[in-house]
């Protein structure tokens, strides 16, 4: 079986993927797939008719929740991926043409060939469960500090303008009970 190098260009509502034989390092295809569902499993469809999971090496850039879709799709398929700075591609590029070309085909080409000259180093799995508690603890600290905010901004109003309401509510604090 054959290595595949598949580059992903993240974008909001689409992705640009280009797929590139190792064996004579030229572009297989170049496909645009919509940021969901559908388009995920047509890129699965493909990634599936190529080879094993295990001669694919898939990388796309870091681009914070664009990718996200994606990274939750490629980990619950069971396909390992590889997320990469975007200083890394933008010098990649720089060193194998003077040309300024800055288009989704040209990048998810660069990212499929930068592919092939580095150590592949796969996302650790359990991705989503770390971003999932992430989220869960940053949310729920900022509704924490929110509350005490809005409870000190109360209390701060009912002192100027009607101080003898607060005997009367003694649970009006600024921090929560424990």
């Amino acid at each position: 079986m054959s290595m595949y190098f598949i580059g992903i260009d993240i974008s909001k509502y689409k992705h640009d993927c280009c797929i590139i034989s190792a064996v004579d390092q030229k572009v297989v295809s170049k496909i645009t797939i919509k940021n969901d569902k559908n388009g995920f499993d047509e890129l699965l469809a493909i990634i599936n008719s190529l080879s094993n999971p295990e001669d694919i090496r898939i990388g796309f850039e870091s681009t914070a929740h664009y990718a996200l879709n994606l990274e939750l799709f490629l980990e619950k398929s069971l396909q390992t991926f590889m997320e990469v700075n975007p200083v890394l591609i933008s010098e990649f590029k720089k060193s194998k043409t003077l040309r300024r070309t800055k288009t989704d085909s040209v990048d998810c080409e660069a990212i499929a060939r930068w592919l092939m000259t580095v150590e592949y180093k796969p996302h650790s799995k359990g991705f989503y469960h770390a971003y999932s508690l992430k989220s869960l603890t940053r949310l729920r600290d900022r509704l924490v500090r929110q509350r005490s905010f809005y409870l000190v901004k109360i209390t701060n109003v009912l002192d100027h303008t009607f101080p003898e309401f607060k005997p009367f509510f003694p649970c009006i604090k600024p921090w929560p009970r424990k």
